[in-house]
């Protein structure tokens, strides 16, 4: 009984991110959502994630502003979006160009976020061009491969709710390391959030397993050296992998500015300093464009 009211809030959450469908010939469909004013933004989002995940970004972690024209997108085999026979992050990238180009927009600041961040850093490597600036929000690094969701939890969402109910510090252990020290209100905040907000994960399944054979590695084989667009990195101080991962980052990309902090994966707590650098960041590279 309580699985099915936790389902059924579930959709009833993600059935408030209306969204449309781009059937392009390449990569089947897309899905996506175009919310606000500004200067446009494009959000990679992470793993478990879809375009309500996106939006979460700005609406329930606060990393972003409500200042510019967010372009959400369901990656690969999330939600709406097909998931193409042989999909690698660097078609997905051509995924974003052929969706902005049936938008009708010039160019954009990508935001990657975790197993986002490897498409986003192919689209400034193939699409240089259409971009504006470049953000990797605690992005796959390069380095170890963190320890994936299992399978058979993804595929089934009672399986996956009963973990989020029966084992939540096991979830959580997937994102932080001992290392990183959360307040219970804090641990509520992100079981609901990260983990809750995946539901119903059997609809991501497909994009989940993708990022953990597909997107997450391939960061270890990116040729940063080549990423010539304005780049801003967030990272984990807390966390060994992440901060090393990150400082790897910003010493192959030329043009980019490493910022470390506190809050493991989700750099909990530290929402305001994130919102002001990236506003900065937006703020620089628009002037640039301006010139």
């Amino acid at each position: 009984m309580l699985y099915r009211h936790d389902l059924g809030e579930a959709r009833e959450r993600l059935a408030t991110h209306p969204s449309h469908v781009f059937h392009s010939q390449q990569y089947g469909d897309v899905e996506y959502r175009v919310v606000g004013e500004g200067p446009p933004v494009l959000i990679s989002h992470g793993i478990t994630g879809g375009v309500d995940q996106a939006e979460d970004l700005i609406d329930r972690w606060h990393n972003f502003t409500p200042a510019y024209r967010f372009i959400f997108v369901s990656r690969f085999g999330y939600l709406r979006s097909s998931l193409p026979t042989g999909a690698t992050p660097r078609m997905q990238a051509g995924a974003f160009a052929a969706l902005l180009d049936h938008l009708g927009i010039a160019e954009v600041t990508l935001a990657g976020n975790s197993a986002g961040g490897a498409a986003a850093m192919w689209f400034a490597l193939d699409f240089p061009e259409r971009m504006r600036g470049l953000i990797l929000l605690s992005s796959a690094v390069p380095g170890p491969i963190p320890a994936p969701i299992p399978a058979f939890v993804v595929r089934h969402d009672l399986v996956y709710w009963a973990a989020i109910k029966i084992a939540p510090g096991k979830l959580l252990k997937l994102l932080f390391p001992r290392s990183v020290q959360l307040t219970a209100k804090q641990r509520a905040f992100i079981i609901e959030n990260a983990f809750s907000a995946g539901l119903p994960i059997s609809e991501r399944a497909d994009g989940i397993l993708f990022d953990n054979q597909q997107s997450n590695p391939e960061v270890n084989r990116i040729p940063l050296g080549q990423i010539r667009v304005p780049t801003l990195i967030f990272q984990a101080s807390d966390d060994a992998r992440e901060l090393s991962g990150g400082q790897r980052l910003q010493s192959g990309i030329p043009n980019s500015h490493l910022v470390t902090l506190t809050g493991g994966h989700v750099l909990i707590g530290h929402e305001q300093q994130i919102r002001d650098e990236i506003d900065r960041f937006i703020e620089h590279v628009e002037t640039v464009r301006a010139r």
